[in-house]
């Protein structure tokens, strides 16, 4: 597909600079939109990407400064640069390094401005064994994407699980849900097998849960079908309409192409509320060099 613009979030990883500049080679596109947190504790380690970055993108980048403390602007931020560049374009939304937040008011402004979209991500070349992010802050709705509130029902809570249990953690006790149900990454890797065995101790411990399940986070259609039956499953089982009689949450903490296959679930249910809880510490060295691309396009 033509590429008219590509949307991207500026980071300090090596993939970040990498895919941008294999996109640029492989979509051309006219423009390029470059979203980027202002946040003080982490900006110095973006200096020297943002610098390449301008070199390397000259007149066809435009800038965008958001605040992660302030998701009500940002809506607005997202909403005024789509409504000006995109409406009616070809875009490629580069998720490698966004956070759920930018990548979810990415797609909804590329659904409302009719916008023939594609997305991309990039697998870093090799994952550090240490910690990835902590010290989670609150969880908060999607502007627009918060579903539709059932007072007085029940909560049932979705995620599909990452490497960072204490996130996870905060997210289940800050919603409190009566129904709570895990998707974690499968595979024979030593570290999602060890992630799975402790996390699926630690949750079915501390608060009962026994809905939890593996899926492949790199495969979009598959999760979704998988993700789609488990809930039919639930429904079936209990007799109780869950999109009918229950709140219900979705939050991705997992690889970032769980976060397509949350919004493809929005997009057919959108009854239901996309929660992210961002993290207010990040190991600047838990990823290095760039791997497997994985891309498709969205059909909204």
């Amino acid at each position: 597909m033509k590429t008219d613009i590509l949307v991207t979030l500026l980071s300090w990883e090596d993939r970040y600079i990498l895919g941008l500049e294999k996109n640029i080679q492989e979509y051309k596109p006219s423009k390029v939109l470059l979203f980027w947190y202002n946040t003080k504790s982490t900006f110095e380690w973006k200096k020297e990407n943002f610098k390449k970055t301008r070199e390397l993108l000259a007149d066809i980048l435009i800038e965008i400064e958001i605040d992660g403390t302030k998701p009500y602007e940002n809506w607005f931020s997202f909403k005024d640069i789509f409504t000006k560049y995109c409406l009616n374009k070809n875009i490629l939304v580069d998720i490698t390094t966004m956070t759920r937040e930018a990548i979810w008011l990415s797609l909804y402004n590329c659904k409302i401005n009719f916008c023939r979209t594609s997305y991309i991500y990039y697998k870093p070349g090799l994952y550090s064994d240490d910690w990835i992010s902590r010290d989670p802050d609150k969880p908060r709705l999607l502007y627009k994407m918060s579903g539709i509130a059932k007072l007085g029902a029940p909560t049932l809570l979705l995620v599909t699980a990452g490497y960072d249990p204490q996130r996870l953690d905060s997210l289940i006790y800050k919603f409190e849900p009566k129904h709570t149900m895990l998707f974690f990454h499968d595979g024979t890797d030593p570290r999602n097998r060890k992630n799975l065995t402790e996390c699926e101790g630690l949750f079915k411990t501390k608060y009962n849960i026994e809905s939890v399940f593996e899926y492949h986070a790199y495969d979009v259609d598959a999760s979704y079908n998988l993700i789609t039956e488990k809930l039919r499953l639930m429904e079936s089982e209990s007799k109780l309409p869950y999109l009918d009689c229950c709140n219900i949450i979705l939050n991705s903490l997992g690889a970032k192409t769980s976060a397509i296959t949350l919004f493809k679930i929005w997009l057919k249910y959108p009854q239901v509320a996309l929660s992210y809880i961002p993290s207010k510490e990040y190991n600047r060295d838990y990823s290095s060099g760039i791997g497997q691309a994985y891309s498709d396009e969205i059909t909204f």
